[in-house]
């Protein structure tokens, strides 16, 4: 896998992240949970929700168009598949779905024809990134990290200061 393909699917992790902990506030929040780390439904424990059980509690409380339910729903299941096929020799490769998650996010974000289609998958990636951060952050009135062009380097007047920039912040000054 190219370095530009291990970068994408890295933020995909790290603005996974990102998405769960907000979602995980906003949801303790809401269910007056004062320790939710300690939780046993939100917390870190084995039968706590799951990140794709975080998603749709997120989907179900709050009222997102079709548009956003699609991009969140599909920004899961991309987290998904990352996660299984971890080993995968491409993108595209990772992509394995039967729902055609790779085409959709071509369709949701054209690009360039003169692109080959890796690239084509990797800014598609980056900008499905961006929007449902934003979106999960604007819905829950929680700070998000931005990031202003793909395969820069961040530095903090890129960010919108939020609790994973300084957490997180190794991951892209390395």
């Amino acid at each position: 896998m190219e370095i530009s393909e291990v970068k994408v699917r890295n933020e995909f992790f790290v603005s996974a992240l990102f998405v769960e902990s907000t979602i995980t506030d906003y949801l303790s929040e809401k269910l007056n949970i004062t320790d939710s780390i300690n939780s046993e439904l939100l917390g870190n424990h084995q039968n706590a929700l799951s990140f794709s059980h975080k998603i749709d509690a997120l989907l179900d409380s709050v009222n997102f168009s079709i548009i956003d339910k699609s991009k969140i729903s599909v920004f899961r299941e991309i987290y998904m598949e990352f996660i299984e096929n971890k080993d995968a020799a491409s993108l595209e490769d990772s992509f394995t779905s039967s729902d055609s998650n790779d085409d959709f996010l071509l369709i949701l974000y054209p690009q360039n024809d003169y692109l080959p289609r890796e690239e084509k998958l990797i800014n598609a990636c980056y900008q499905l990134i961006g929007e449902v951060s934003e979106l999960v952050a604007d819905q829950t009135q929680k700070p998000e990290v931005k990031i202003s062009r793909r395969n820069r380097f961040l530095s903090l007047d890129n960010l919108k200061i939020g609790k994973f920039a300084a957490l997180f912040s190794f991951l892209f000054i390395t």
